[in-house]
């Protein structure tokens, strides 16, 4: 009599790789290692915007239902664990007279399934796993949606900086167009320097518009993520990108089986398929039953136990033609256990690759950085040594007017590429996943 039969016993997945440090460049000694790492931009505005959305996101909302759900179900497998009892009572007249000979009755029964084989203790524990498996889902939706909130917000100020830049820039071209007139009048200059000067000065106003868009549709984005209207017209006072977060402290690839929820939760879901197929194949065996009853009647509820009769029954249940309905099952738990078990796998590897990718990006962008950056300062001298040979009537106005867009595009360019390197340290940041700080997110969706 196998009472103790257990799942299949699985250790953490074994790969080869995990011990290594990352192919990618590795932070310096020194570099940021902190759970809530939002609060390194020291912006009361952010955070105010991440603890709403904790409490207001309806998809994070969604997730902490479907953890209630998870947590029933496996207070409901419970029961198979426990005996089941009924009363029922009765209470005869006859044509409905309360004065003539009336019969009173109570009956009640009780059962409870000896569990030899662990059919239903590996279905409770199968329920359980589940559960916990969606409270590491909880955790992954706070890391997601925390890391959605802060990319959006710094989207926001990068548009916002990149408006006031370009807004300096048409100024600056309508005073060069005003000079251009006044040296045209004085016949200093052609009218094709005129015309393309006004070309410059348009080309320049038509980025506006996209950029006030963008600004609008981002605004609308972080309402919906932190659970407001989003035609509400969310206030935002972010004006400039901050500089880009420190690169965090990354560790080893293992440690990434603690920090990540979501391979946590893989984990999780992989030992409950494993109970799954137990209680499967549990429920191909011989099943005990045993069932108690007991009755009494009489002629007044103060004579009901005078007359009263017990039983106690056992049934010995043996499944012999089903036409492989329980093999079939078993199987198809067992090969959803080894879904599962590939499905770890592909969680781990695919962390492990978003944290490659993250630390590849974040070094491939510092150095783009520092290439544009060159490349504008030399464009800022070209534009300078043209001006002057314009003025002395060395060169033409082109010279002036190429000088003019290349700067004013390297300007714009540069502000794209610092938000571009701020997202890929939030990148590095989620994909890290430091879920110790979403203990107080599971305490608000267990209240």
């Amino acid at each position: 009599m196998a009472g103790c039969v257990t799942a299949v016993d699985r250790g953490p997945e074994k790969f080869a790789d995990l011990a290594h440090k990352y192919a990618g460049t590795q932070p310096a000694a020194g570099t940021a290692h902190v759970s809530r790492w939002w609060e390194q931009y020291n912006s009361a505005e952010l955070d105010g915007l991440i603890e709403d959305a904790m409490t207001g996101n309806p998809g994070l909302h969604q997730t902490r239902k479907r953890l209630e759900q998870a947590a029933a179900i496996a207070r409901k497998q419970l029961s198979s664990l426990l005996p089941d009892a009924t009363i029922t009572g009765e209470h005869d007249t006859e044509r409905g007279s309360t004065h003539g000979p009336s019969t009173f009755a109570l009956r009640g029964a009780a059962g409870y399934e000896l569990d030899i084989w662990g059919k239903n203790r590996a279905g409770y524990r199968a329920k359980t796993l589940e559960s916990e498996a969606a409270v590491e889902d909880v955790r992954t939706g706070a890391i997601t949606l925390s890391a959605a909130i802060v990319e959006s917000w710094l989207q926001f100020a990068a548009l916002r900086e990149e408006e006031a830049l370009l807004r300096h820039q048409i100024e600056t071209n309508a005073m060069a167009l005003d000079l251009q007139f006044d040296r045209y009048a004085h016949g200093a200059a052609g009218a094709l320097d005129v015309f393309q000067q006004r070309e410059i000065l348009a080309r320049a106003g038509a980025l506006l518009p996209d950029i006030l868009a963008d600004q609008e549709i981002t605004r609308h984005r972080i309402a919906v993520l932190t659970g407001q209207n989003p035609s509400e017209n969310l206030y935002l006072e972010i004006e400039k990108l901050p500089d880009a977060l420190p690169l965090p402290d990354t560790g080893i690839p293992i440690q990434l089986l603690d920090n990540r929820p979501d391979i946590e939760a893989a984990w999780l879901r992989l030992h409950a398929a494993d109970w799954d197929a137990e209680a499967a194949w549990a429920a191909r065996l011989p099943s005990l039953q045993i069932d108690a009853g007991y009755s009494t009647t009489g002629t007044s509820a103060a004579k009901l136990f005078d007359l009263w009769t017990a039983n106690l029954a056992a049934a010995l249940a043996l499944p012999i033609i089903d036409g492989g309905e329980r093999r079939a099952e078993e199987k198809r738990a067992r090969a959803e256990a080894e879904e599962n078990l590939h499905s770890y796998r592909e969680t781990v590897l695919t962390a492990i690759a978003e944290v490659e990718d993250a630390l590849t990006r974040n070094h491939h962008q510092q150095d783009k950085i520092v290439a544009v950056d060159t490349q504008l300062e030399a464009s800022r001298d070209a534009l300078e040594s043209a001006q002057h040979g314009y003025a002395n009537g060395n060169t033409d106005y082109l010279s002036v007017l190429n000088g003019m867009i290349n700067v004013q595009a390297l300007e714009r360019q540069m502000v794209q590429e610092k938000r571009a390197l701020a997202l890929d340290r939030i990148a590095l940041y989620r994909a890290l996943g430091m879920k110790c700080w979403t203990d107080e997110v599971i305490v608000q969706a267990q209240r």
